[in-house]
């Protein structure tokens, strides 16, 4: 079997999932993580969050918010649910689900 064509057989039996995971640019999704620092004046957070279904895997990254006071409550440790716009990288609610310990 030529090179080429075992890569793209290899590359077709990919799961769809994991393609799509890395490719989301559209749309709202829901996250789930701990917050590991707030930005004082734009209330920015840093995340370390389980993976986003149909948009990133697990990682820590900081999200700048739609608004200062969806975040104005939040201190390090607490555990939230959020909601992020893909396309601009942009927390657009967040509810703390649990404070840190």
């Amino acid at each position: 079997m030529r090179p080429w064509l075992a890569l793209a057989a290899a590359l077709a039996a990919l799961p769809v999932e994991a393609a799509a995971q890395e490719t989301a640019t559209q749309g709202i999704f829901e996250g789930h993580g701990i917050v590991k620092a707030v930005a004082p004046k734009t209330g920015a957070l840093t995340l370390s969050h389980d993976d986003i279904k149909g948009f990133m895997p697990a990682m820590e990254m900081m999200y700048r918010v739609a608004s200062p006071e969806l975040s104005r409550d939040l201190k390090p440790g607490d555990e939230v649910d959020f909601k992020i716009d893909a396309s601009k990288y942009l927390i657009v609610e967040v509810k703390r689900i649990a404070p840190g310990k």
